[in-house]
Formats: C-alpha cells, structure tokens, sequence
C-alpha cells in the first residue's frame, strides 16, 4: 500500500510484511537533507511509530543517491550561517 504523491519529500509504502519503505524523494538534490526533508521525514517516522502494524523501517533514497548530506544551497541562504 502506497501513500504519496510525486511533490512529496519522502515517500512512504506499507508492505504486509510490517515493513514501512521510506523513500527520500528530492532526486535533482541528490536527496540533500533540507529543513523542509528532515520534517517530512520525521513526520513518516512517527506515523511509522503510532502504526502496530508496522514493526520496522527502510529508509532510501529516490535516484542514484542515497542522500548527499546537508542542503548547502539552503544553508547559505540563512543570514546565520
């Protein structure tokens, strides 16, 4: 069962096997960890933990990475960094 739409940032299927794959889905970035990713992430980890159905978590990455680390671009837009 799959809950996502392709503007999502991280992409969430329940497999029957209590499995939840979650998938980072920022491709163009390389997956790169914004602020806007990084809670969308953990908004599907809580989902993942209120769910008993579910018992473990995949986290991927779309693409060809996995994830390139911190949004750099995003960082030097911030007036304190």
């Amino acid at each position: 069962r799959r809950s996502f739409s392709s503007e999502e940032l991280v992409l969430m299927e329940r497999r029957d096997s209590g499995v939840a794959v979650l998938t980072l889905n920022r491709p163009k970035a390389l997956n790169a960890l914004s602020d806007g990713l990084m809670s969308a992430l953990f908004q599907r980890l809580q989902e993942v933990e209120a769910d008993a159905a579910l018992k473990a978590a995949v986290v991927t990455g779309q693409g060809k990475a996995f994830a390139a680390g911190a949004d750099i671009k995003e960082m030097n837009s911030r007036s304190n960094y």
